[in-house]
C-alpha cells in the first residue's frame, strides 16, 4: 500500500508500504550465552517466555507479512508506532528510546559499480537488555559477518549484553560506507584522469551523476551522526555505561566519513569547473582560429569585390599581367599576414 491510501488511518496502523521484495519472509533465530549459541524457531520462540539469562537475536529478512510483525510485535510488547514504522520502509533515520527498549531505522548503502547507482536499503532495530530483533527489506544475509563473529565461543558479542551487539551491526554498517566512500573515489579519481581527455558533455554528466550518488549518500549519513551522538543520552536504559565507548568510537568513524563526502563534493565541484574552464578555453581557440581566417580572407575578398565590378573602365583588367599581379597581391598579403599572427604567436 502506498503512503497515499495509509492517509488517514489511525497511529499505530501496520500497513506495508514499499514493494515486495521476496516471497516469504526468513527468519534466523540465535540464542546464545559466553559458551554456547544454538539455532531456534521462531514459532518456538513465540510459544515460550524469554530466558533472562540468556541473548536472543531474531534476524528477519522481509516486512512484507504484517501478520507476522504482528506477532513479534505482540510477544515482544513492542509499541504500535513501533510496528508502524516497521513495515514502513521510507522512515527517515533515527533512534529513539520507549518504555520496553531502544529502536533504530538505520540504512544499509551499497554502491553499484557497473550500474554507477547507490543501493539503499533500510533496517530496523528493536532491542531491549537480553533480546535484539531487526528487519530488514531484502534477502541478502547482510549481518552474515556479525554472526559469524557470534560463533567465536567467549567472544566479546557473547559475553556482553544485546546493546553490545547493536552495536556490533551499525559498526558493520558503518564499515559498509568506508566501502562506499573508496568506490566514489575510485570515480572521482578517474574523472581527474580523463578531464582533459574526454569529451566535455559526457564528463560533466557523469560528475552530475556522482554528485547525485554523493547527494543521497550525504543524506543518510548526516542524520546517522546526530542519532548517533544521542546515544550517550540513554545511558542506563538499554546501554550498559561500559559500552558507551563503542559508541562514541562509532560517532567518530560517522564524522570522519562525513568529512570525507565533503572533501569528495569540493573535488567534484573542482572537476565541473575545470571541464566548464576546458569548454571555454576550446571555443575561444576555435574563435581565435575563425578570427585568424576572417582577417586573411578580408584583403583578398576586397580585391576580389573591386575587380569583379562592371565599371567600363577598369586599366588592369586590360594589362597582359592583370590576373599574374592579382594572385602576387594575393599570395603576399597572406604571407605577411600568417607572419605577422606567427609572430603574435597566436598559432
Amino acid at each position: 500500500m502506498s503512503k497515499r491510501k495509509k492517509t488517514g488511518m489511525s497511529p499505530g496502523s501496520i500497513i506495508f508500504t514499499g514493494q515486495k521484495k521476496l516471497d516469504h519472509p526468513e527468519i534466523i533465530s540465535l540464542e546464545y550465552e559466553p559458551e554456547f549459541v544454538k539455532n531456534i524457531k521462531l514459532e518456538d520462540i513465540l510459544n515460550k517466555v524469554q530466558s533472562l539469562d540468556k541473548n536472543l537475536w531474531i534476524d528477519v529478512h522481509g516486512i512484507h507479512d504484517v501478520a507476522l510483525i504482528k506477532d513479534i510485535g505482540e510477544h515482544f510488547m513492542i509499541h504500535k508506532l513501533v510496528l508502524e514504522d516497521i513495515a514502513d520502509p521510507s522512515q527517515r533515520t533515527k533512534i529513539e528510546p520507549y518504555d520496553m527498549g531502544i529502536f533504530a531505522i538505520i540504512n544499509n548503502l551499497n554502491y553499484d559499480v557497473e550500474a554507477k547507482q547507490l543501493k539503499q536499503e533500510q533496517i530496523a532495530i528493536f532491542f531491549t537488555k537480553n533480546w535484539l530483533i531487526d528487519f530488514q527489506e531484502h534477502p541478502d544475509d547482510t549481518f552474515l559477518p556479525i554472526r559469524n563473529r557470534l560463533m567465536v565461543e567467549h567472544s566479546r558479542l557473547r559475553i556482553l549484553r544485546c546493546d553490545y551487539l547493536f552495536y556490533a551491526l551499525l559498526d558493520y554498517i558503518v564499515d559498509c560506507y568506508f566501502l562506499v566512500t573508496d568506490a566514489f573515489d575510485a570515480e572521482i579519481t578517474d574523472l581527474e584522469e580523463k578531464v582533459h581527455l574526454a569529451h566535455t558533455e559526457d564528463l560533466i554528466n557523469r560528475v552530475y551523476k556522482i554528485r547525485s550518488n554523493l547527494l543521497k549518500f550525504r543524506k543518510f549519513i548526516y542524520p546517522l551522526r546526530e542519532e548517533i551522538g544521542k546515544i550517550k543520552k540513554l545511558e542506563g536504559s538499554c546501554i550498559e555505561t561500559s559500552n558507551l565507548i563503542y559508541f562514541r568510537d562509532l560517532e567518530d568513524h560517522i564524522t570522519h566519513i562525513t568529512e570525507i563526502v565533503d572533501n569528495q563534493r569540493e573535488l567534484l565541484n573542482g572537476i565541473k569547473d575545470l571541464a566548464i574552464n576546458q569548454t571555454s578555453l576550446n571555443m575561444n581557440k576555435d574563435i581565435k582560429w575563425l578570427t585568424v581566417i576572417s582577417t586573411i580572407s578580408i584583403p583578398i575578398l576586397f580585391l576580389t569585390g573591386v575587380y569583379g565590378m562592371n565599371f567600363k573602365f577598369m586599366p588592369e583588367l586590360e594589362w597582359h599581367y592583370g590576373y599574374l599581379l592579382w594572385w602576387v597581391s594575393t599570395i603576399s598579403i597572406i604571407c605577411t599576414l600568417i607572419l605577422y599572427f606567427n609572430r603574435k604567436k597566436m598559432f
